[in-house]
């Protein structure tokens, strides 16, 4: 039974060709109908995520591919020809190879990115639920994520930050370990201070205070973090009762200055200060960096900090790939096992059928013999049947393509005169 991927991804295809063939989670069910309702398709699911559409389907035959194409193609509300520049194909072993690394963070555009496993379990729970998985794509599935977890459980691929917010992120956590209840400033509204506040808020932060020049925008990104806006002059009593400081402002000069850290530093009983400055010009003094219980860190460290931890995932990518490769072999070789029981099956029957009955007509023709004779002659009729039979199953197992495996049960069948 062919495993099947029809697809567009963040390397095959745009943003605008991706949005149009998206699937809002409140749209999946009846898109998992209408794929599902395709001739020939046994199980299906679609995984869609900002950086890739895909139909994964079990198919009776690989002349369902035609269709999928053009499902996707009045999808996106295209003409056929233009879609098909974005669109890859991928049948067999490669769909399970395909999987496993998606799952296991190795197809992202940041290797190593751990949301993706979690979003190819919801593609496959979202069709579970729906009665769109057959038994083949349900093992499929669960080997899928079982091969995710073992990737970041040997290789840790996934623990080192490559990008500047996510550097942050980690520098906070080593400073304060738990980053739960924690106040955050945020001053200024540039875009990397945005994204580095919004990866520090999924670490269960007490509150946010954002300060910018335009009052405005302050309160249109504290409401975004449920936080609170306060005055852009009026921020130095922040420094005392805030844990993390992060400066994007457009500023030629420093805002935080060492006299402020110096008096925050003073009523806050040790506890430790970490600022992050993204600007450039700096705003934060760097003088700050010398003292006692202050932490600070440049946008230069900290692409530093991501520079290095890339590094270190692609040497992780190359263990996690040879993981996957094993994987593939060892899952692709127990589906071909599988498939081939059946015919395995009823191949035994039939021959030990002829065995017993042209062994007791034998046994008849000798006359007395003792238990030891019978028994190895037994031996012996079990023996030739099993030399007989080993080839045949053999090749049933080893089969790489699903064609080639399909010819040899039919030939099998036929010579053997299994029904």
């Amino acid at each position: 039974m062919p495993l099947i991927v029809v697809g567009v991804n963040h390397r095959t295809a745009a943003v605008d060709v991706r949005e149009r063939l998206s699937i809002a989670p409140s749209r999946m069910a009846d898109t998992l109908d209408e794929l599902r309702a395709l001739d020939g398709i046994n199980g299906a699911s679609v995984l869609s995520t900002c950086n890739r559409v895909e139909a994964i389907v079990s198919a009776s035959a690989e002349d369902v591919i035609e269709p999928i194409v053009d499902w996707l193609t009045q999808r996106a509300g295209t003409a056929r020809a233009e879609l098909e520049k974005h669109v890859y194909i991928l049948r067999h072993g490669d769909v399970l190879k395909h999987l496993f690394r998606v799952a296991s963070g190795l197809d992202s555009m940041i290797v190593g990115e751990p949301q993706i496993a979690g979003q190819v379990r919801a593609a496959f729970l979202a069709s579970r639920e729906r009665g769109a998985l057959d038994s083949l794509l349900s093992q499929v599935f669960d080997q899928t994520m079982r091969v995710a977890k073992r990737v970041r459980t040997d290789t840790g691929i996934g623990e080192h930050a490559v990008s500047v917010p996510y550097a942050a992120v980690e520098l906070a956590k080593k400073i304060f370990g738990d980053l739960h209840g924690l106040q955050v400033l945020l001053l200024g509204a540039g875009d990397m201070g945005e994204l580095t506040a919004e990866h520090l808020s999924a670490f269960g932060l007490e509150q946010i205070f954002v300060a910018n020049r335009a009052h405005d925008r302050a309160i249109e990104l504290a409401e975004r973090f449920h936080g609170q806006a306060v005055k852009f002059e009026n921020v130095e009593p922040y420094l005392a009762s805030c844990d993390i400081v992060i400066a994007s402002t457009a500023a030629p000069h420093f805002v935080v200055e060492s006299d402020h850290v110096h008096r925050a530093l003073a009523t806050r009983r040790r506890r430790n200060l970490f600022l992050i400055d993204l600007s450039v010009p700096r705003n934060i003094d760097p003088a700050i960096a010398g003292i006692d219980g202050a932490y600070l860190y440049n946008i230069d460290d900290l692409q530093q900090v991501a520079n290095s931890n890339r590094e270190l995932r692609m040497q992780k990518a190359h263990e996690a790939e040879e993981i996957v490769e094993r994987e593939v072999e060892g899952f692709r070789r127990r589906l071909v096992a599988q498939d081939a029981v059946p015919t395995i099956v009823e191949l035994q029957g039939r021959l030990e059928d002829i065995r017993a009955h042209e062994l007791e007509k034998c046994l008849r023709r000798m006359g007395p013999m003792s238990a030891d004779q019978r028994a190895a002659i037994e031996q012996l009729s079990t023996q030739l049947v099993n030399k007989i039979l080993h080839y045949p199953i053999l090749q049933l197992k080893e089969a790489d393509e699903p064609a080639e495996r399909e010819t040899l049960r039919k030939t099998i069948r036929k010579i053997f005169g299994l029904r």
